[in-house]
């Protein structure tokens, strides 16, 4: 999120952004990471409130302890491999009685959760009904590896397949967890729970459902296209009080519709 926004419109007393590099590698300029260019000058004027890290959250230094109000995530927490560790490092980050706001989506259990960051090539035809799309709704997760290797070959070339099944399968980029795994993350952290919900939904139909409970024992959230989560560091005052609405507000903001104005400066961790 640019300066210009966080720092002039928002007012945040300072801004710390973190990049994690194996991510932004493997991504390349699809990575939103490389949109703020134009906001080089407004960044400049507010050098030592805002700033980037470019490492794994997890690494983040420990002079970074006790130093933030509020941690902001955005699309982020389904990329992150070692979850309980890093969950772990944010509640050191903040001060007592800082918050943690996170909406992340598309996981894994969701009908898009395979996150692939390619699309059709434009060698192949794509008003061609079987290239329209790569997976079909929760293909990723009812079909093989080998499965889906044929398909793909099949639809498309042996290229296209090593490559959907490389970013499916393999690739560092998502950390694949369940819609109930991050409930259960978060239970184990040593944050308090304010708000959990789940967002975006679309549900799939009970033959679909069905096949996908008994292929995954133990799960029966695939409706959902992301999470919604308010923790917090225990002790001390409520330095914000964000709740539902505020946490709307967020999400609003993202698109450009509304703006958020806190009642206090806050040191902020994106």
């Amino acid at each position: 999120m640019p300066a210009s926004l966080v720092i002039d419109q928002l007012g945040c007393n300072s801004w710390t952004g973190v990049e994690a590099p194996s991510y932004d590698e493997e991504l390349g300029e699809a990575n939103q990471f490389h949109r703020n260019a134009g906001d080089t000058d407004q960044q400049q004027l507010h050098q030592g409130r805002y700033r980037h890290l470019y490492l794994n959250i997890e690494e983040i230094p420990d002079d970074h302890y006790g130093q933030y109000d509020l941690i902001f995530s955005i699309a982020c927490f389904e990329h992150i491999a070692r979850l309980p560790l890093a969950l772990e490092v944010m509640h050191r980050c903040l001060r007592p009685g800082g918050k943690l706001f996170t909406m992340h989506s598309p996981i894994w259990s969701a009908f898009d959760g395979h996150h692939l960051p390619v699309g059709t090539p434009e060698r192949f035809d794509r008003n061609d009904p079987a290239r329209k799309q790569i997976f079909a709704p929760w293909g990723h997760l009812l079909q093989t590896r080998q499965q889906t290797y044929q398909d793909i070959c099949t639809r498309f070339d042996r290229e296209f397949a090593e490559e959907i099944i490389y970013y499916t399968y393999n690739s560092n980029h998502i950390n694949r967890y369940f819609s109930e795994d991050y409930l259960s993350v978060f239970q184990a952290s040593s944050f308090d729970i304010i708000e959990h919900q789940i967002t975006f939904p679309c549900n799939p139909n009970d033959v679909v459902k069905r096949a996908l409970e008994q292929r995954y024992p133990g799960h029966f959230q695939f409706g959902n296209n992301g999470v919604l989560a308010v923790l917090q560091r225990s002790g001390g005052s409520n330095l914000i009080n964000h709740g539902s609405i505020e946490a709307t507000k967020a999400v609003h903001c993202l698109r450009g519709d509304v703006a958020i104005y806190f009642e206090q400066p806050i040191d902020v961790w994106l």
